[in-house]
């Protein structure tokens, strides 16, 4: 799938919805995800500490963000919609914007993760122009996480282990066709 507007117009639309459920905003309604045992484990395959100072690519309405504990957390979505919702929610500090092209300086953020949001990119150029971005603007280490191996809908960019073979890779957290990568920077 060369082109985002489809799925770009999913997330609006969810962002225009009156439900204040951010699991419902953010797309696990229909899944088996624990959405605060997956920030969890993200906190500790991160090592997140109440110091570091945190950016989420692709956060939606905060759904993860709201059982990070930091120092300081900052969430990006393409999502205007849920992007506003999630300020409007949780009150944190979220910009709107791509995942290939961020617009912050190098090496701003401890840590940088972004969990289920990989296989709705275009194309693999797009995933590793935002791969990129996210070892540029991390200090310590980058997550990502809920990468497909397979996938129900023909819409989803799909990825092989065998790409991230410098990576830590485990897993997905309730998709058994799906795993985590993560890189430890220093």
């Amino acid at each position: 799938m060369e082109d985002m507007s489809y799925w770009k117009e999913v997330w609006e639309r969810k962002g225009r919805s009156n439900t204040k459920c951010l699991e419902e905003l953010d797309g696990y309604e229909d899944t088996t995800a624990n959405v605060k045992e997956i920030a969890r484990q993200i906190t500790i395959e991160l090592d997140i500490k109440e110091t570091d100072k945190i950016l989420e690519v692709a956060c939606g309405a905060g759904g993860l963000a709201q059982y990070i504990k930091c120092g300081e957390y900052v969430g990006v979505d393409y999502s205007s919609t849920l992007v506003k919702k999630h300020i409007k929610l949780l009150n944190n500090s979220v910009l709107h914007g791509e995942a290939n092209d961020l617009i912050f300086k190098d090496k701003s953020f401890d840590k940088v993760f972004c969990f289920g949001a990989f296989h709705y990119f275009p194309n693999q150029e797009y995933a590793k122009q935002a791969i990129a971005e996210l070892k540029r603007i991390a200090k310590d280490a980058i997550f990502i996480g809920d990468l497909p191996v397979t996938s129900h809908r023909e819409e989803h960019l799909l990825y092989d282990k065998k790409d991230f073979q410098d990576w830590n890779i485990t897993d997905g957290y309730y998709n058994p066709c799906r795993f985590n990568v993560s890189l430890k920077l220093r």
